[in-house]
């Protein structure tokens, strides 16, 4: 039996799963797709743009899988929607090449992390607030340095060998490459946006080299503190920022795979 490639677009709250991959007797959001595909008879395996960890949102994640059937795109959407979890939206659903790969077919992926005063209650759960009582605790009155950030990630431009800023034990290849690194300061809070793009990025490499930014954004280390680990490949040992405060914002393909404005109703 012929079988047919389709491709989903997802937006989810990380607040409410333990990160993208199943895990046993635990809210995930792929236990939670596995179970929507199954009301429509599919039982298969996910392809997934970028593995979420805990507490990380999603605004434009992706996932592709073969089907033994055919399916319609728009009924395949409207049954995970009606299957799923609030925290979890199906934005758009296509039928794909077989060539297709969520993850492999991949040109970029985008990250965005908040940090510093939540501007409004929406943002509550989806920034870093600072002061932590467990980051920086001596730190009373936090005011983040956005210019000095923004200098210490120009050094993560590029491709280089992120071991440093790796999960411990990672026995991968470590050289990736960061197209884009941005840090703006809002201008409704004292809130800072950090934004990295890049074609792949390791296990808890993001929020580490954020970690690494807002240390230095608070003065309690040097610009130069992020291209010294990137040369040295000494392991960073300081502030994991929190996964809650991640979204990734978008995955990049060239075409894309889904209609130019994906509906949410």
């Amino acid at each position: 039996m012929e079988k047919r490639r389709y491709a989903m677009r997802l937006m989810y709250d990380g607040g409410a799963f333990r990160g993208f991959q199943a895990q046993p007797g635990l809210p995930t959001v792929q236990g939670a797709l596995d179970a929507a595909l199954q009301t429509v008879g599919v039982s298969t395996r996910l392809d997934v743009a970028a593995r979420t960890d805990a507490g990380v949102h999603a605004l434009d994640q992706v996932v592709s899988f073969w089907a033994r059937r055919e399916l319609d795109p728009a009924a395949l959407r409207a049954a995970v929607n009606a299957a799923t979890p609030a925290a979890l939206t199906c934005l758009d659903a296509a039928r794909v090449p077989p060539s297709f790969h969520a993850r492999g077919s991949a040109l970029s992926r985008t990250y965005v992390y908040l940090v510093g005063a939540p501007a409004s209650p929406e943002l509550e759960g989806r920034a870093w607030s600072l002061p932590d009582p467990r980051a920086f605790a001596d730190v009373q009155e936090p005011r983040l340095d956005a210019e000095r950030m923004r200098e210490a990630l120009e050094s993560a431009v590029g491709s280089h060998d992120f071991r440093g800023f790796a999960r411990p034990g990672e026995q991968r290849g470590t050289v990736r490459t960061i197209s884009r690194a941005s840090v703006v300061a809002a201008p409704w809070a004292p809130l800072v946006l950090v934004e990295l793009e890049g074609r792949g990025f390791l296990r808890a490499m993001v929020r580490n080299l954020v970690g690494t930014a807002v240390e230095i954004g608070l003065g309690l280390a040097a610009p130069s503190r992020v291209a010294e680990i990137l040369q040295t490949g000494a392991r960073y040992r300081g502030v994991r920022a929190p996964g809650w405060g991640l979204t990734l914002t978008s995955v990049r393909y060239d075409p894309s795979p889904f209609s130019e404005r994906p509906t949410t109703d």
